[in-house]
């Protein structure tokens, strides 16, 4: 079959031929509609991090993914041929509490596998084989956004982390909000669009940053949901007077995520999901007048990676609500669709603006087993 293959450390990405998986018993085969790439693609394509599955000199890319089941092995349950899945991507230690209880993005161990980024095969491929607890069944109707499952779970997560915090403020019987909870996303890729659109469902209003003006596709699609866009390519003073309860933060830089935790409003909360990269420069701080505000004012820093199966089900369910509210909206956060083939010109762009662009393996129905 083909796949998308890297080996790191060593950079580069190539679409070649593989061995297709073997179907075991219990498991599921399925056949690879769509993937989405994302910046960890680019950074294991570029050799920063990613490891091979053992035993395999080569680890086959991408962790976003959307197929359709073409062959079930007889001692597996809860699929059949012709459904749409997406499969999760963390594979636990076995070993914690939180791996135990299906919970791997606690992880206490770090022995975790995750498919097309560390030890075990990704989905950029014709086919994958799984077993159903990994599997999440999704309706027919989401076909346009359901590759957009992985990275809004990971923004399930996000959210509901910072709202647990929120929460030991709440509640405050005899005495209601007097206005709408207020959040600031920064980043306009795929996982902040998706964040303003989960927080917008949650009755928040929103301001989302970048570094871009307000004619590009994600400054429109942001006031189409009601949200605020802002460009801050001249630093942030332009939301300096604004205080947040709540930040998520979706773009991996340090310099900005220091000053975004000055952004919080009293009791607020910074919710990083960026993955800084290790190599960079180092920034100076000043760090007293910071950390001052931060325990002055009851504010708290949340790092927030990966999300469980839970995550995926609430995330099938916002995808849901926001067709409802918003037709067609999120649908627009896909930006291009390029063949599979063309995956080493897709990871080599930087098209400034852009939110997700989506790889198509296969189009349409692929009942019965592919022959490939």
């Amino acid at each position: 079959m083909r796949a998308v293959v890297v080996r790191p450390p060593v950079p580069g990405v190539a679409v070649e031929e593989v061995p297709a998986p073997v179907l075991g018993p219990g498991a599921i085969r399925v056949a690879v509609r769509e993937c989405g790439v994302c910046g960890t693609d680019h950074d294991v394509a570029d050799g920063k991090y990613g490891r091979a599955p053992e035993g395999d000199a080569y680890l086959i890319l991408g962790h976003e993914n959307l197929g359709e089941v073409i062959e079930v092995a007889p001692e597996a349950s809860g699929f059949r041929a012709g459904d749409l899945v997406v499969a999760t991507v963390r594979r636990g230690c076995g070993i914690c509490r939180f791996c135990l209880s299906g919970r791997s993005d606690f992880c206490e161990t770090g022995r975790f596998t995750e498919r097309g980024i560390s030890g075990a095969h990704g989905y950029m491929a014709d086919e994958y084989v799984e077993i159903p607890p990994y599997l999440v069944r999704v309706d027919s109707a989401l076909t346009p956004v359901a590759v957009l499952l992985e990275p809004l779970s990971v923004v399930e997560k996000a959210i509901a982390q910072g709202q647990a915090v929120l929460d030991r403020k709440e509640p405050t019987p005899g005495h209601s909000r007097s206005a709408a909870p207020r959040a600031l996303v920064a980043g306009t890729g795929a996982i902040g669009m998706l964040a303003a659109f989960a927080l917008r469902a949650r009755g928040y209003d929103v301001v989302a940053v970048d570094r871009h003006g307000e004619d590009t596709p994600a400054a429109v699609l942001l006031r189409r949901i009601g949200a605020q866009h802002t460009n801050v390519s001249e630093g942030l003073g332009a939301v300096r007077d604004s205080a947040f309860d709540l930040v998520i933060e979706a773009t991996g830089s340090v310099a900005l995520d220091l000053h975004l935790a000055e952004m919080l409003g009293p009791n607020g909360v910074l919710v990083l999901t960026g993955i800084p990269d290790p190599a960079a420069t180092p920034i100076s701080v000043a760090a007293g007048p910071l950390f001052r505000e931060v325990v002055l004012g009851n504010r708290a820093i949340v790092g927030s990676v990966n999300a469980n199966r839970a995550d995926f089900e609430s995330g099938l369910e916002d995808l849901a609500r926001f067709e409802s509210r918003w037709p067609g909206a999120c649908a627009s956060i896909i930006s291009a669709r390029r063949p599979l083939e063309e995956v080493a010109s897709v990871l080599a762009e930087h098209v400034g603006g852009a939110m997700k662009t989506v790889l198509t393996v296969r189009r349409g129905s692929t009942q019965g087993r592919s022959g490939r």
